[in-house]
């Protein structure tokens, strides 16, 4: 990993490889492609529930030696103690469950997610110079804090950060490295308590996890946008050293997308773009700082379209989604290989079924959440709760709830039962697709997969043949393009004052 001078667009990589959760742009992945002289990105959404799972499987990555020289050696123990199981979990036997993380949090689960995240981090890293970032959501605020500093203790070089408007993130990054207490303002629902104060907040003090908190490099800060709007505005409201570029995503690329901005939606929810979705990109560019283009973009003739436009690049999740490396068991990527090919799979846009507000892509696999019979059957639970919003309940409690949590549930925490029409969990079904889905009696999760609208027409893998790994997804973006303009590592700048 690297250290001390800024991004700038002649100097850095051509390829982003997307971060995709829960763990599907997993440590394996970002590692390969950041030896390849490319940016290698791990999720952070859910590493303290995927770490504590595969230890319940007897480690099969090795997360013990990671967490070995994790400086918190009071949480390391506790969670190997705690999680770690020699000859893994029977089959027919659910997993043990963290406490879900809450909108007041416990130091000690603060410790537990930074500590998580501090493996995977440590993971992609191993054995190589390149560029290893991280990907986190702005809806999911009360994680964010905690994530980021296991990664700084990591030496992360890049956050990236999407669905929302990162702008306390960036501010509060800076003060994580120099080992200060942090906060992102909470939008809480107090319609309940009308008279309460409506200023909340989640703090995370570094000080809490270590006794003397080192000061650390900052790393570099790539907010995922989708208009130059956005960028525009991040730009003059933050000072210098704040931001080091832009991910611009279009509304094709997988997983969450921006609402539209002219608020159409067809009957069944699907959301309708148009031109207005289109990010000016001169507009961007006139900013000074480097971007990469998301969204549709992943072949050559998008990564040559991306340099025309003054791009340093593009960021390419959906073809990496479905590598050898990715977070996907083998017989995962198979099956949705040889069906994208046939047909037999497509790809959606949901309006609905993400308990976010956003819209979400789903990939049409019989036996899944985006199967009608499965969803029906399935009963609702939420255990894990990484989506729930906060809210102040009537004796003034800050408490949290979720659309796709059962109805009367919801209900009855002040929620508006038409918010749960179509709502999926996505959180157990994230988790399912890795391979590390809650069993629950004789059935268990069923997954939902995600993937940009790209994988309609997949350049790679055949019906046949239904396997391709991230080298083949490097080769094919450099088709008749030149190759990286750097071949070492990018170089990330000081912290901040």
């Amino acid at each position: 990993m690297s250290s001390s001078t800024a991004l700038a667009p002649s100097t850095a990589p051509n390829i982003i490889q997307g971060g995709m959760g829960i763990g599907v742009s997993s440590w394996r992945l970002a590692r390969h492609v950041a030896r390849r002289g490319e940016i290698g990105i791990v999720s952070g959404t859910g590493i303290d529930s995927v770490v504590v799972r595969e230890l319940q499987e007897g480690d099969p990555h090795d997360r013990r030696q990671m967490l070995a020289d994790y400086p918190d050696e009071e949480i390391a123990d506790h969670l190997v103690e705690r999680f770690y199981r020699p000859d893994g979990l029977p089959a027919d036997e659910p997993y043990d469950l963290l406490n879900m993380h809450p909108f007041e949090p416990s130091v000690r689960s603060q410790r537990i997610l930074a500590a998580a995240t501090y493996t995977e981090v440590r993971l992609a890293a191993a054995g190589h110079e390149g560029m290893i970032g991280m990907n986190l959501l702005a809806k999911l605020k009360r994680y964010t804090l905690p994530c980021i500093y296991g990664a700084l203790l990591s030496d992360i070089d890049i956050v990236s950060i999407g669905a929302g408007i990162p702008l306390e993130e960036a501010r509060q990054i800076p003060k994580l490295a120099a080992g200060e207490p942090a906060a992102l303002r909470l939008d809480v629902d107090t319609s309940q308590a009308p008279d309460a104060d409506d200023s909340y907040a989640y703090r995370f003090d570094p000080a809490d996890v270590l006794d003397a908190p080192p000061t650390l490099d900052r790393p570099l800060f790539l907010p995922i946008i989708s208009s130059d709007a956005l960028a525009r505005i991040m730009d003059a409201k933050l000072p210098d050293r704040r931001v080091d570029g832009w991910v611009v995503e279009g509304p094709v690329a997988g997983g969450h997308n921006a609402p539209p901005r002219n608020k159409n939606y067809a009957d069944d929810g699907t959301p309708l773009y148009d031109e207005r979705d289109e990010a000016d990109l001169e507009a961007i560019r006139s900013l000074g700082k480097p971007f990469y283009l998301a969204g549709g973009h992943g072949s050559p003739e998008g990564l040559r379209a991306a340099h025309e436009a003054g791009a340093a690049g593009i960021q390419v999740g959906s073809l990496f989604s479905l590598t050898d490396e990715s977070g996907y068991p083998p017989s995962t990527t198979r099956r949705l290989i040889r069906g994208l090919h046939t047909g037999e799979i497509e790809v959606s846009t949901e309006g609905r079924v993400s308990s976010t507000g956003f819209p979400f892509k789903v990939l049409t696999a019989d036996g899944t959440l985006a199967d009608a019979e499965v969803y029906e059957r399935r009963a609702r639970i939420c255990d894990l709760g990484y989506l729930r919003e906060p809210y102040l309940d009537e004796e003034g409690r800050l408490m949290g709830r979720c659309p796709a949590e059962p109805v009367k549930t919801y209900v009855s925490r002040g929620g508006a039962p038409e918010e749960t029409e179509g709502r999926a969990c996505l959180c157990n079904a994230l988790m399912a697709n890795i391979g590390l889905g809650q069993q629950r009696g004789a059935r268990a999760e069923p997954p939902l997969f995600t993937g940009g609208d790209a994988l309609e027409d997949l350049p790679l893998g055949s019906a046949e043949d239904p396997q391709y790994d991230a080298d083949d997804v490097l080769n094919y973006l450099y088709q008749d393009v030149r190759p990286p303009r750097v071949s070492s590592p990018l170089r990330r700048p000081q912290p901040a004052d």
